[in-house]
Formats: C-alpha cells, sequence, structure tokens
C-alpha cells in the first residue's frame, strides 16, 4: 500500500471517531482540518487527540485554525 493510501484511511478513521464522538457529520471546515494532514507523526497525534480529549472540547479543537 503507498503512502498516499495510508494518508487516506487515516484520513478517514480519524474523521470516523470525530462523528461518532461528536454524533453528528463534520462541517467542511472540521474535515478539511484533518485533510490537511498528511504526516503520519501529525495523523497519529490527531488520531490520539480527538480520541482521548473531552468530547465537549473537540468541536473547538477541529475548528481551531478558522479565523474569526
Amino acid at each position: 500500500m503507498d503512502n498516499q493510501k495510508i494518508v487516506s484511511h487515516w484520513h478517514i478513521k480519524i474523521i470516523g471517531i470525530c462523528e461518532a464522538r461528536l454524533q453528528r457529520m463534520l462541517s467542511d471546515e472540521e474535515r478539511e482540518f484533518v485533510h490537511r494532514r498528511g504526516a503520519f507523526v501529525a495523523l497519529e497525534i490527531i488520531e490520539d487527540s480527538v480520541s482521548t480529549m473531552p468530547t465537549a472540547e473537540l468541536a473547538d479543537y477541529l475548528n481551531s485554525e478558522i479565523d474569526d
């Protein structure tokens, strides 16, 4: 499996974790937050973060790069 396939599967997994925890579909901006990451270390950190952070903080984390 090439790296792009691994990254794509990892994006899907992370988005699935987020949607299950938030009990809703992610917005386009929230999905883009995940898709902007492609390095394995970054994806590992994001997966760990979204899996363990309090659910109340998850949406803020996913939207942390949106300009006010």
